[in-house]
């Protein structure tokens, strides 16, 4: 067993968002996604992966294909492996997302 505190993997960064990864399997990867206000995560998306968010805190938009909603904390996200997103905190304060990549197929693929 591991055990890990969310908070050490808080870290923020003037310039661009971190992601700030927690575990990494073979088919799965669990990390911390964190914005400062103004911070942004381009769409893209994840063929070969569920992904799942959890809002851990602040306020954010979040785009899916061109699905919009304001997220803020306790917010639980599913984005499709054929789904693009996006996230930006529109927020005045720091955004915190954990995430779990969970992978189909080959773990090398993506």
């Amino acid at each position: 067993m591991t055990i890990r505190k969310v908070k050490d993997f808080q870290s923020f960064d003037d310039e661009h968002m971190t992601k700030q990864i927690i575990f990494k399997e073979e088919k799965s990867q669990a990390f911390v996604l964190n914005f400062m206000p103004g911070q942004k995560l381009p769409s893209h998306g994840h063929p070969y992966a569920q992904v799942y968010l959890l809002v851990l805190e602040g306020k954010g938009r979040c785009i899916i294909d061109e699905e919009e909603e304001t997220i803020k904390k306790g917010d639980v996200i599913h984005c499709h492996k054929e789904q693009n997103i996006s996230i930006e905190n529109i927020g005045s304060e720091n955004l915190s997302l954990y995430a779990v990549l969970a992978r189909e197929g080959s773990p090398h693929t993506e």
